[in-house]
């Protein structure tokens, strides 16, 4: 009964391919987390490098009209008009305005707007700044970066230019979770077969490493076993003994 078939005891492969499933299946899903927490966070910085370079553009643009309004020295608009109608041709320029003090605009990349008034609250709470200002809106129902530059003369602001240019689109998005999976299958993949082969390797070794122990052991015992009388030996007669 000791000496138990080979063929009865526990296979090494099954346990191995079960620890194998297990730990791999952890790996896989700490993977998974990290890559699309990583994806989300160059994703998000990605797409936030783009917004600061149109803004840096914008407000450029805004500054090189301010600096052209002032060196007018006049009220004669008509080269700031020029200039705002050759720029209304970019695509991602939704309007440009120079606006004065009592929010009339004198020029626009629309030129029916001039003469008109201005009104739009978050015109109004841009130019109490007195300053340059950068806010998200709404322009032409489509969202935008709105720059508010002022311009001075005699060290005083006689009015400001307001450009709305159209938000980026997203740079770039987080990978689909197809992708993400099938990217983790390519690294979980060899790490579970590796898994596998090593740890059925070592259990193989435990394995026999405990039948040579187990022998030793039912060896040992047989020798130390007592040797029971043999049933054949006679008693003399106690007759024959007189």
């Amino acid at each position: 009964m000791a000496d138990a078939p080979a063929s009865r005891l526990p296979r090494t492969w099954l346990p191995a391919l079960l620890i194998s499933i297990i730990l791999s299946a952890f790996c896989a899903a700490a993977l998974y987390m990290l890559l699309a927490q990583h994806d989300r966070s160059l994703v998000a910085q990605r797409n936030a490098s783009v917004v600061m370079a149109t803004e840096y553009s914008a407000r450029a643009t805004a500054r090189t009209l301010a600096w052209f309004s002032e060196s007018m020295g006049g009220e004669n608009f008509a080269s700031v008009q020029q200039t705002l109608e050759q720029h209304a041709q970019q695509a991602n320029l939704l309007a440009a305005a120079v606006i004065m003090e009592d929010n009339v605009v004198v020029a626009s990349s629309n030129p029916a707007a001039i003469g008109t008034t201005f009104q739009d609250a978050a015109w109004l709470a841009a130019r109490r700044t007195q300053s340059g200002v950068i806010t998200p809106g709404i322009e032409q129902g489509r969202p935008a970066v709105v720059v508010v530059e002022p311009f001075r003369r005699d060290n005083r602001v006689v009015g400001w230019i307001r450009l709305a240019v159209a938000a980026p689109p997203e740079a770039a998005a987080p990978r689909s979770d197809d992708d993400l999976g099938r990217d983790v299958a390519l690294v979980i993949a060899p790490l579970l077969l590796l898994m596998a082969t090593l740890l059925m390797l070592t259990m193989r070794g435990l394995m026999s490493r405990v039948r040579s122990l187990l022998a030793g052991i039912v060896l040992e015992a047989r020798q130390q076993a007592p040797h029971t009388m043999p049933a054949s030996v006679e008693i003399p007669d106690r007759g024959e003994m007189a």
